[in-house]
């Protein structure tokens, strides 16, 4: 179908889910697909229940891919503690990015 042809959603934006799987932070369990990432979200090559961010898939970092993208994407403007409400801290993906000793609790790095 064309672009814009449905209803936005609560956020005034339109054609959010379904376009290409999205690139995220996140590895898949590193034990089992070392440096597998996340993709989320379902693409228009895609069967229609994969077409939500619920879903995951893992794939190699330099995999090129025709419906594999990313979202570019910052937090509301305001104080940290709105950041924070939405999940998102710079401190803790500056913190995620350079562990140096132990390992934070629920975060799972590459193993290496």
């Amino acid at each position: 179908q064309r672009v814009g042809q449905k209803q936005p959603n609560a956020f005034g934006l339109f054609d959010m889910m379904g376009n290409v799987w999205e690139w995220c932070w996140d590895y898949s369990d590193p034990a089992r697909y070392a440096d597998y990432r996340v993709l989320r979200g379902g693409g228009w090559a895609d069967k229609h229940w994969s077409v939500r961010a619920s879903v995951r898939r893992g794939s190699m970092p330099g995999a090129q891919l025709d419906d594999v993208g990313f979202r570019v994407a910052q937090g509301a403007a305001g104080e940290a503690a709105c950041h924070a409400g939405q999940g998102w801290s710079q401190k803790a993906d500056r913190d995620r990015a350079d562990v140096d000793g132990p390992v934070p609790v629920g975060w799972t790095p590459l193993r290496t």
